[in-house]
């Protein structure tokens, strides 16, 4: 299983003085701004003459700590997912780094917009906002001691964000460290040399899209048990859900049914319909979810997460639904192994189509 987990709260910290349209300071917090910055100038005007900014991020993981701990989620990798709402200025090659925050810090409600500029709320320089005082035992926020570090290097491709984060959560999770949440940087080297490496814009969990951040969480949760059931092996198949209602809540976890039938059955003398007996899928099956309106993935074909199971019933695979964002359509994408169509391997998508609701 794929599942989702969105962020509690994030934030942009803005490392010094910066140009115009900002004009941002280290005490400025940006907590429901839409969207997120990975920047950096660098000025003959300015003293020093480098400015960056980072982002904040925390996830509540207690129910996947939860699951753990109960033996129904296993071997788990997380992964920490940004989409780019622009780039500017990029160049060829560059490096996003990922580090695990030891100190506790609040949202703040701050714009960068605002004017006065609002300085109540995580910064640069403060934990909670400068009327508190409190700040950071290393400007810009205090990682951890553990080490930890989780690096994405870009060369010349999409600017979208996946990083592999399972060594930090498993702390979080074992209670080695607190988990005060994620500061995404450029490496270190790279935010202070001379170079220019343009601007990161992500959206931020304040956005109205459904690119919300995430905190991926991905395990094999299958099983493969045919019994008495035999195979579906037809050259020509048909799929379709069994008892799919149109809608589900978001805090749902379901089974969904994933039937496979011959789709020109041939015609036999019995009192039973060959269209009513159960085969099973090759365990090479699949599925993935789309967003229903804009076609965008939400959770990928993987050929370890996103396995159809069988039991002696047919065909099925689970989905925790508070994974996905509600009030939203999507619907499901399946594909057989093996099965090709005009050269590529066949996809069922017959408007298998469903809605989250609150």
């Amino acid at each position: 299983m794929i599942y989702s987990i969105f962020p509690t709260k994030d934030a942009t910290l803005f490392s010094k003085v910066s140009s115009s349209p900002y004009k941002l300071r280290q005490e400025v917090n940006t907590g429901i701004d839409e969207i997120l910055f990975i920047e950096k100038v660098v000025s003959e005007s300015l003293q020093p003459g480098i400015t960056n900014t980072r982002i904040v991020m925390q996830f509540d993981v207690t129910n996947i700590s939860s699951s753990i701990a109960a033996g129904s989620i296993t071997n788990p990798t997380f992964y920490l997912n940004l989409y780019t709402s622009e780039a500017e200025a990029i160049p060829y090659e560059y490096t996003l780094e990922v580090k695990p925050i030891s100190e506790s810090w609040d949202m703040g409600i701050g714009r960068t917009t605002n004017n006065p500029k609002t300085k109540e709320g995580v910064s640069w320089k403060y934990r909670f906002g400068e009327t508190d005082g409190t700040q950071w035992s290393t400007l810009g926020g205090t990682t951890g001691s553990n080490g930890n570090i989780h690096t994405q290097s870009f060369v010349f491709e999409s600017t979208d964000v996946r990083i592999d984060v399972s060594a930090s959560v498993a702390d979080w999770i074992s209670g080695t460290e607190n988990n005060y949440g994620f500061l995404i940087m450029r490496s270190s080297s790279q935010e202070t040399d001379a170079n220019r490496y343009g601007s990161l814009k992500f959206f931020s969990v304040d956005t109205h899209t459904i690119y919300v951040p995430k905190l991926e969480v991905a395990w094999d949760d299958s099983s493969f048990e045919t019994g008495s059931l035999a195979a579906l092996s037809a050259d020509n198949i048909t799929l379709y859900m069994k008892d799919c209602p149109g809608s589900f809540k978001e805090n749902a976890r379901a089974r969904f049914r994933i039937v496979g039938r011959e789709t020109y059955p041939v015609k036999t003398y019995t009192t039973r319909s060959a269209q009513l007996t159960v085969k099973y899928l090759p365990e090479t099956t699949y599925y993935s979810v789309m967003d229903a309106q804009t076609e965008d993935v939400v959770i990928p074909f993987s050929d370890t997460y996103t396995k159809v199971s069988c039991d002696s019933e047919g065909n099925y695979f689970n989905l925790w639904l508070d994974g996905l964002q509600s009030e939203r359509y999507y619907k499901f994408v399946f594909k057989v192994e093996n099965r090709v169509y005009n050269g590529q391997v066949e996809l069922f998508d017959n408007n298998y189509i469903f809605k989250v609701i609150r």
